[in-house]
């Protein structure tokens, strides 16, 4: 009887504080209502008095068609968890389940209360389970356990400690399951944290997105959640099917840590804008390359092919900073973010305020909406058609409500406890199924310095590519073609070592104290251990010049050719010298201080013009004016950065500052 009594009490209290909620919440809804409905109502009186009925009918109108949507609203909201459970009958209590605005922890709590029952409950039920978990499902615990803290086990794990090798050989049978079902509809969901029911709450990004777009206030946990959401991709799917881009304008604090996973082909922050641009850059050319495949196989998504390219997920925390300091960087992503679905291209675009920071172009295409705390109101209407992310207490980072357009879902991401444990295992596990490093889709810009001097001879094999440890020559159908690695070569996107095809004459421009003389003693230094080649080296005082020989190959390096070019210097060899140029038997590189005096462009197919900071001289030396633009006023004085002329391929360089000789 006692035991009935204290029951009676407790169901009591509970319902007066399930009826003061309500009161309150009714409370705060009619005052979230006055700041919109009472101009609308003084507007409406002013047209009665001035006898304009259809404007102030007009107005009636849109009042009552705001209170209606927003009571509609909350009647959504107070019945979402309920119809977004797992189940429920009629005796369940769902007033818990939204409700920050009364309890600060509430949420906490109630997932920590509902761990047991994710982990099992003992010898029985779930636990027996356990037993033939299949891989994915595995990951999924040990990532909530690694992240949240939860108390889980599973697949022989203990509860207390998962160990470093257990890790890594779960994210393998992840990674192996996820090949079987690679195709267009491949679900490749992913553990995000927790619902409030206390179930995992997964994304899929491929079914439910193509795009996702996140919202939240400093200290909401926008960034931690990305951190996770990146990881647990990593965890679920090999770098064979999963590229990141990570373009964090955080000034680098919340991704950068990232750069280390095997997935990862390019990092970048705010504090390297130059770095930021190659990356949009990167984004497009890769577009295209996926649209060209499309198109030459006549498919309509690029995961039809029979060995697709990875998925590629581009992440960008506050992306309103990328598009003011980038003010072109909302058309590009824009193309992206329309185009994306059929190409295996997916944004994740994080923002304090994207409703207003992002395009509408971008928006339309963002299917799933996550809303974590914000300060307005009219902020989480418009995110997710709910305000309720306005009520979410400072004091719960990381909790959220997820929309994807036919449900909303109320959830507390993960938080990444020990990152470095994640990061070591999926690189383990990268390691063990000896998974191929994907090249970098864009790398940083040229370095200010240059240093080859530790490669073997600095010859580069034509059908290779790569140094081979004795210098080779391969014939093509017009002689001898001679590829030597003087330095580093930038694309716009990318830089690799740039192999100098020395087949035919070479002008060598640019002022004193660039670095020619120096380049031409590093090219004389490789081709003369080619057997069979005679190179020659020529300073600007000699007094006579070597004989061609019809049987040899033959190479002239001719340092400060000024006045061997001029024909007005009245040089004693400069008919020699011209000759020279103009016998395809012999190959000429010659340096100059200026492009002036020299007429038989024609003859020299290839050049290296060091910018002097002259837009005139430049361009007349050949230099183009939108690569000019992309010089800063430091390039103009490092050594050794150059232009490099061939073939209609006209890309920056810098040349090796290594002495050979």
């Amino acid at each position: 009887m006692e035991r009935h009594s204290y029951s009676d009490a407790v169901a009591a209290d509970s319902s007066r504080r399930r009826r003061l909620r309500q009161g309150f919440s009714v409370s705060k809804r009619i005052l979230d209502l006055l700041p919109i409905v009472m101009p609308q109502s003084i507007l409406a009186l002013l047209m009665l008095f001035q006898g304009q009925w259809m404007a102030a009918t007009v107005s009636c109108m849109g009042i009552v068609s705001y209170v209606w949507m927003s009571m509609t609203q909350g009647q959504l909201h107070r019945s979402g968890p309920r119809r977004l459970g797992t189940g429920g009958g009629a005796g369940d209590s769902t007033d818990d389940s939204t409700d920050y605005r009364t309890n600060d922890v509430r949420m906490d709590s109630r997932i920590h209360a509902q761990a047991p029952a994710f982990a099992g409950d003992g010898a029985g039920g779930r636990d027996a389970s356990k037993a033939c978990m299949p891989a994915d499902s595995v990951v999924e615990e040990l990532f909530l356990r690694r992240t949240s803290g939860l108390s889980v086990s599973c697949d022989g794990v203990t509860r207390q400690d998962v160990s470093h090798d257990r890790l890594w050989q779960a994210i393998v049978r992840s990674w192996l399951q996820s090949q079987a079902t690679l195709g267009p509809e491949s679900d490749e969901s992913v553990t995000l944290g927790m619902r409030d029911d206390g179930e995992a709450f997964k994304v899929s990004l491929p079914l439910q997105g193509p795009h996702a777009m996140i919202a939240g206030t400093t200290g909401s946990g926008k960034s931690a959640m990305l951190q996770c959401w990146c990881l647990a991709m990593a965890m679920h799917m090999p770098p064979e099917r999963l590229n990141l881009v990570l373009l964090d304008f955080k000034g680098g604090a919340g991704l950068h840590a990232l750069e280390k996973l095997p997935h990862t082909v390019g990092c970048v922050s705010d504090l390297h804008l130059r770095h930021a641009e190659r990356a949009l850059r990167g984004l497009e050319d890769e577009l295209r390359r996926r649209e060209a495949l499309v198109a030459r196989w006549r498919l309509t998504d690029v995961m039809e092919l029979a060995n697709p390219p990875a998925r590629m997920v581009v992440v960008i925390d506050e992306a309103n900073a990328l598009c003011q300091q980038i003010p072109d960087a909302m058309a590009r992503l824009s193309r992206l973010a329309s185009l994306g679905r059929s190409l295996a291209i997916n944004l994740i675009v994080c923002s304090q305020n994207p409703v207003s920071q992002l395009s509408g172009d971008i928006k339309a295409n963002m299917a799933v909406r996550i809303c974590l705390r914000v300060q307005d109101t009219l902020q989480s209407l418009e995110m997710i058609g709910l305000p309720d992310a306005s009520h979410i207490s400072p004091k719960s980072p990381g909790v959220g409500i997820f929309a994807d357009g036919g449900s909303v879902t109320t959830f507390r991401s993960a938080q990444v406890d020990d990152r470095r444990l994640l990061m070591d295992s999926v690189n383990a596990a990268a390691a063990f199924c000896k998974a191929s490093t994907p090249s970098p889709l864009f790398t940083a810009p040229l370095p200010t310095t240059c240093d080859l001097g530790s490669s073997p001879d600095g010859i580069l094999d034509a059908q290779d590519g790569c140094f081979p440890a004795v210098a080779r020559r391969t014939m093509d159908g017009h002689g001898t073609a001679r590829q030597v690695v003087i330095g580093l070569e930038d694309d716009g996107v990318r830089h690799g070592r740039c192999r100098l095809s020395v087949d035919g004459n070479i002008a060598i421009v640019g002022p004193p104290g660039k670095g020619k003389t120096t380049l031409l003693h590093n090219i004389r230094y490789v081709l003369s251990r080619i057997d069979g080649m005679a190179c020659d080296m020529i300073s600007a005082d000699a007094t006579s010049l070597p004989s061609c020989d019809p049987n040899h190959a033959r190479v002239w390096l001719v340092d400060d050719a000024d006045a061997m070019s001029d024909p007005s210097a009245m040089h004693p060899l400069h008919g020699r010298f011209m000759d020279a140029i103009r016998d395809p038997r012999t190959c000429v590189l010659f340096s100059l201080d200026s492009p002036h005096h020299f007429r038989l462009h024609e003859y020299c197919p290839t050049r290296i013009v060091f910018p002097t900071g002259d837009a005139s001289l430049d361009i007349m030396s050949g230099i183009s004016a939108q690569t000019l633009r992309g010089f800063s006023p430091e390039d103009f004085v490092i050594v050794g950065r150059a232009v490099l002329l061939m073939s209609g391929i006209e890309h920056v360089i810098q040349c090796s500052t290594a002495y050979k000789y």
